[in-house]
């Protein structure tokens, strides 16, 4: 044929009539066998397309693909040869692939009705793999399974008393978790760990908390128990602003169940309180608000020197410093801001609240502050009336000079350097202004008009 090809190509202006016929002739004939081959090869394409009709039936999959149809596309694509455009090739494998559709949609509706002989089928099979070849891979895989059994399923065996508490806090990663987990002899290797992981998909399940890990877990295990495992789970907490030691130990036994009783007790315990450098009869107002992490069943003394480590943190040495230059001890710091966090909600009105209080200070004035007064009560806040001004309390600063001997909550951070770096004011008094502010005042006939006011305002809301 490549002498055809060659006549045509440069000598078919100089053939004769019969020459050309004859050219002819071979061409067709030979187009008659590519034709052959390619009605084979359609056949056998036909076939493979009904066996993976019957294998996407078997997996519940679609019978249309989009993406691998255009994977297909583009690797038909880069076949091409002219005089074949790129264009013409992708036609003419659009009808193909639409006759291969339908052939395994007819096939869907009518059950598998083309009958895939054993003959056609071993031939099939045979051009795929080699009984060598089958058997190799046959050993391989088996040496594989061997070993994923050995390094997966085989107990991994720890020294030391069992179980060991080991603590995933949030964030850590897989990485963290295995070095963790090597450092303390839980698992001799590190990878297999990390494959184990991969392969259950782990690293995205294992939750933040506090386990406790028995002996004896092989990799396999191990991945289940930290996702599945008993375990103390870690959770986020909330001290709120001016919360009292009962709302904090009442938060602690509903979110992460740890005893209030316990909690109240230990937050009172002279010894413990020494142990943290709290030099107060509880931890009222040494415990700074916001939000905590906390594993769920924690001990009291571990929960305790948890939030008490946020105020530690927080009173740093500049502010320790700064409480010295003003002339008070952080206790009376303290006790200033949980009056202050009484007194208001609004963090702007804070700093001059507190300039208030260290004017009447100064003055020698009783600073008549409401919240010590309602602390002493210690029952639920309520409207204060005449007579409970005159309730005899250590911390009622209506009949009392100066500070009172403690805390009266738990203030946060606005209302503690509020009382650090108090506004320079010439304001004596101040009353509520019905909206969530106060009216601030110099002498004593404004206050009297201001605090008119508020109770005209609490009279029209009683109505």
């Amino acid at each position: 044929m490549d002498n055809v090809y060659k006549k045509i190509e440069t000598e078919l202006s100089m053939l004769s009539s019969k020459e050309k016929e004859e050219i002819l002739g071979k061409l067709r004939h030979g187009m008659d066998d590519i034709d052959k081959q390619i009605v084979s090869l359609l056949s056998k394409r036909t076939l493979h397309s009904v066996l993976i009709g019957r294998v996407k039936r078997s997996l519940n999959l679609p019978t249309y693909n989009p993406k691998r149809e255009k994977e297909i596309a583009e690797r038909i694509s880069s076949y091409v040869e002219e005089p074949l455009r790129k264009d013409v090739l992708l036609r003419i494998y659009e009808r193909i692939l639409d006759e291969s559709r339908a052939i395994q949609r007819e096939e869907l509706d009518k059950g598998n009705i083309f009958n895939i002989s054993a003959k056609k089928m071993k031939i099939s099979m045979g051009k795929l793999l080699s009984k060598k070849e089958f058997f190799i891979i046959a050993i391989f895989f088996l040496i594989v399974l061997t070993i994923m059994y050995h390094i997966f399923f085989t107990p991994n065996y720890y020294t030391g008393q069992a179980p060991i508490k080991m603590e995933i806090r949030k964030g850590e990663s897989l990485s963290d978790i295995s070095n963790d987990l090597y450092s303390r002899g839980v698992i001799p290797v590190k990878t297999n760990f990390k494959i184990a992981a991969f392969i259950c998909g782990a690293e995205r399940k294992i939750k933040a908390a506090r386990y406790y890990i028995p002996n004896g877990l092989s990799y396999l295990d191990l991945i289940d128990y930290l996702i599945d495992g008993k375990s103390d789970l870690l959770k986020s907490i909330v001290i709120i602003p001016g919360s009292s030691l009962n709302m904090v130990a009442s938060t602690l036994n509903s979110d992460v169940f740890v005893d209030s009783t316990e909690i109240l007790k230990l937050s009172r315990n002279k010894y413990f309180l020494n142990s943290l450098g709290v030099k107060a009869p509880s931890l009222l107002g040494y415990i700074l608000p916001g939000r905590y992490d906390i594993y769920e069943r924690s001990s009291p003394n571990e929960v305790l020197i948890d939030l008490n480590r946020g105020f530690r943190k927080f009173m740093n040495d500049s502010l320790m410093q700064r409480a010295k230059k003003l002339g008070y001890s952080v206790q009376q710091i303290v006790t200033m801001a949980s009056i202050i966090e009484g007194e208001t909600n609004k963090i702007s009105e804070m700093a001059v609240i507190a300039g208030v209080y260290y004017n009447r200070l100064k003055s020698g004035i009783k600073l008549q502050a409401d919240p010590t007064v309602e602390f002493a009560k210690q029952g639920q806040w309520q409207r204060l009336n005449y007579n409970d001004l005159k309730i005899k309390s250590a911390y009622n600063t209506y009949i009392n000079y100066g500070l009172p001997p403690g805390p009266i909550n738990n203030p946060c951070k606005a209302a503690i350097l509020a009382a650090l770096y108090p506004d320079k004011n010439n304001y004596m008094y101040f009353a509520a202004d019905g909206n969530g502010g106060h009216r601030f005042s110099s002498n004593y006939q404004e206050h009297l008009q201001n605090a008119y006011k508020y109770r005209k305002w609490l009279d029209s809301k009683d109505k």
